[in-house]
């Protein structure tokens, strides 16, 4: 019998996998085998296809009858998970990226989190970066627990695709995704529902998320509009003239960060820094000329330029070297 929605309940709660999806051919049947593959048996799969051309919809017949999936224009990714989200029946809501997968223990996993932390909106753990062809290339952990002003901050940026919902907080702030966003309605999620309900950050590998060339995260002019979108999600925080004093007081804290966030995804893909990232380095300075920043951008030159060869040269480890400069271990793979 499981404890759920602060209640005993003597079923097992609906486990709803949303995957919005467009021109989405080359991934989506590993997506969709993941999902069939999972030890849990509560399991529905919603997927919300923006009408592809790209033979998704091909594929997404071949499963007819073992998805629920839907094919129609939408206005854009934010559209489409907002769509697909409404179509939901589960108790525990995880939205998966169609080039990612879950490993075969996480929806059980996520009905075991969410009985053990019974007043907790969202449980999330970790993921495996994956390359084009499913190997793993690296095990994203984070080593920093949840905290609602790091989030908001970008400081934290849990990983979707580990992360599990409860239906019942979600639908208190609102169940959906904020379509005016060009991009990142996952974050605008995690910061309605963290103003009001309580997250928890469980060490465990639940899913695999997919690094490749036509990854958002990996396209210059994609990472702008995700800072655009980050900003005007916190800047609507910091606008709200309810928002306590200590929340208005992060506000420049919260710009800085979201622009050496940036740097961090510009130079992921090519370990290089670009113009771009100097402008993204001297703009947090603006923003927030403090000791905090001035460790971050230091540790960003001496990992991506070659100014900082000398220093790579003794620092093997990312972790090691944020540890050593007293810097939050961030999970960097936020794709929205």
């Amino acid at each position: 019998m499981l404890s759920f929605n602060n209640i005993v309940m003597d079923h097992k709660p609906l486990v709803s996998i949303v995957t919005p999806c467009f021109n989405s051919g080359q991934f989506i049947e590993s997506c969709i085998m993941s999902v069939l593959a999972q030890d849990y048996p509560y399991v529905e799969h919603i997927i919300q296809d923006g009408a592809s051309t790209d033979g998704t919809i091909e594929i997404l017949n071949k499963y007819t009858g073992k998805v629920e999936w839907v094919s129609e224009p939408d206005k854009g990714q934010s559209d489409g998970l907002n769509k697909a989200l409404k179509r939901c029946k589960g108790d525990i809501i995880l939205v998966l990226n169609a080039d990612d997968e879950l490993l075969p223990h996480a929806a059980s996993w996520g009905v075991e989190q969410m009985a053990k932390h019974p007043h907790v909106a969202v449980v999330y753990g970790n993921q495996y970066n994956i390359d084009e062809r499913g190997n793993i290339v690296e095990a994203q952990k984070s080593n920093i627990p949840y905290d609602f002003h790091k989030l908001l901050c970008v400081e934290l940026v849990p990983p979707a695709q580990a992360a599990f919902i409860r239906q019942s907080y979600f639908e208190e702030v609102g169940l959906g995704a904020d379509i005016t966003l060009a991009t990142c309605p996952d974050y605008e999620m995690w910061v309605r529902i963290g103003m009001k309900f309580p997250m928890v950050y469980v060490p465990g590998f639940v899913a695999k998320y997919r690094m490749h060339s036509n990854s958002e995260g990996c396209q210059p002019e994609m990472i702008h509009k995700m800072v655009h979108s980050k900003r005007c999600v916190m800047d609507r925080v910091f606008d709200n003239q309810l928002i306590s004093f200590e929340i208005k007081t992060l506000r420049n804290r919260a710009h800085a960060s979201l622009n050496t966030w940036a740097v961090h995804m510009l130079a992921r893909g090519s370990r290089r820094m670009s113009i771009c990232s100097w402008r993204y380095i001297l703009q947090a300075l603006y923003d927030d000329f403090s000791v905090r920043v001035i460790r971050e951008i230091i540790y960003i030159i001496s990992h991506y330029s070659m100014l900082g060869f000398p220093y790579r040269l003794f620092s093997k480890y990312y972790v090691k070297t944020k540890k050593i400069l007293g810097l939050p271990v961030r999970l960097e793979n936020d794709r929205n």
